[in-house]
């Protein structure tokens, strides 16, 4: 009688009956190598996502209720357009906003529009954007030089403007603008400050913008109504309640008709996150599908391979071998396949991203450590799972049939 294989043996003879057929079992694995890329990327990609959205949001500033005029029932990207509905946001409710909500640390009014600003020969369309002193701390924007506007600036109806830093870079190179004169849409303004850079957020570049009080931005654009109010609450606890008495105020204001929509940015970065989520959740479906038609490939190899090692089954079950140990080989062989096939997907996956972010270094994709656990699990799982019924049958297989099968 021969001694039964151990596990270390099993998992030896495993590679062994492996190796001896390598363009079968390559193929076999082919269907879990991209199964685990797949859903490897798809997690990584949601929760990078997820993480972007954020990092936007941040970008935006924090604790903010943006107030537009007009009410609407669900939240859309459109809102400049729908800027002049039903009734006007004014410079008075912001005002009003600003002297009786104990909630809120900081207000700027908005108007925004587009324009070209020009300097000697040099001249760059860009956003203009008409607003007050507390524009800075809503939005965390830093002066790099000279000040941002002031209250008398609005005050005074005086034609003065900062500018984000790609403006002043395109119309002065790294020359000092201060005090200078340029003209935006026509109209001469003077330089008191330069913007240090910010970047981009949800396709708004701070750095392309210029900033004009936005007394002077109602002159320009012919206007007396403001696009929008930024609130900024003292903390995230206050944003509930500073929305409810804003929709308040605002109702008393204009004859009792809540004609205004406040969209706060949790609101609406999960509104985004929900969105993200349920997309993720169908593609890693779609993706796992893979991993299940992989894991038929190796019940089928496995099949394949009781019918060709019948003597050898046979022999082993004469000379001692129980079905239990039959049994533990073929799924060791079967989840080794699904094992082997999964660490390829895990490298082409690492391979993958990793030359992504070489040519795209801006791609904000990085692999999460628990979809890799993941992947590793499951692929194990179906190693198993669909390696249970090959090994069943190799286990029940009678000696002396099996012996007689030559």
């Amino acid at each position: 009688m021969v001694r039964d294989l151990n596990i270390g043996e099993s998992f030896r003879l495993a590679f062994t009956v492996l190796g001896e057929n390598k363009l079968r079992s390559g193929l076999t694995m082919l269907g879990i190598v991209i199964g685990v890329f797949a859903v490897i990327t798809l997690i990584s990609l949601g929760q990078s996502s997820r993480r972007y959205v954020a990092e936007q949001f941040a970008g935006m500033g924090s604790n903010l209720l943006l107030i537009h005029p007009g009410k609407r029932e669900t939240i859309h990207t459109s809102w400049i357009a729908d800027a002049a509905s039903i009734r006007k946001l004014t410079m008075a409710d912001a005002d009003a906003i600003r002297r009786h909500l104990p909630f809120v640390s900081g207000v700027a009014p908005v108007i925004v529009g587009f324009g070209l600003a020009k300097y000697e020969s040099f001249s760059r369309n860009t956003m203009v954007s008409g607003t007050g002193p507390e524009y800075p701390f809503v939005r965390d924007l830093v002066v790099e030089a000279g000040r941002f506007l002031g209250r008398d600036d609005l005050d005074g109806d005086r034609r003065v403007v900062a500018l984000g830093s790609k403006v002043r870079t395109e119309l002065f190179g790294q020359g000092t603008p201060l005090n200078k004169l340029i003209l935006v849409m026509g109209t001469p303004f003077r330089i008191i400050g330069v913007m240090a850079p910010k970047g981009s957020t949800f396709g708004i570049d701070f750095d392309d913008q210029i900033f004009i009080p936005v007394t002077a931005a109602q002159r320009l654009f012919n206007t007396d109504g403001l696009v929008e109010i930024i609130v900024r609450t003292r903390s995230n606890e206050d944003v509930g309640a500073a929305e409810a008495s804003i929709k308040e105020l605002i109702r008393s204001r204009h004859n009792g008709v809540e004609d205004i929509t406040v969209f706060s940015q949790n609101q609406m970065q999960s509104s985004l996150n929900s969105i993200l989520d349920a997309l993720s959740f169908i593609l890693v479906a779609i993706a796992a599908v893979s991993l299940v038609v992989g894991g038929i490939g190796i019940m089928n190899i496995m099949l394949a391979s009781v019918s060709e090692r019948t003597r050898e089954i046979g022999l082993r079950k004469a000379t001692g071998a129980r079905p239990r140990d039959i049994l533990v080989q073929f799924l060791i062989e079967s989840v080794v396949l699904s094992l082997i096939g999964c660490f390829a997907g895990i490298l082409l996956t690492f391979g993958a991203i990793l030359g992504a972010r070489l040519a795209f270094p801006a791609l904000p994709i990085v692999i999460t450590p628990w979809s890799t656990v993941l992947a590793v699990t499951f692929s194990a799982a179906i190693g198993v799972f669909f390696g249970v019924f090959p090994a069943r049958r190799a286990s029940r297989l009678s000696p002396i049939e099996a012996l007689r099968s030559e």
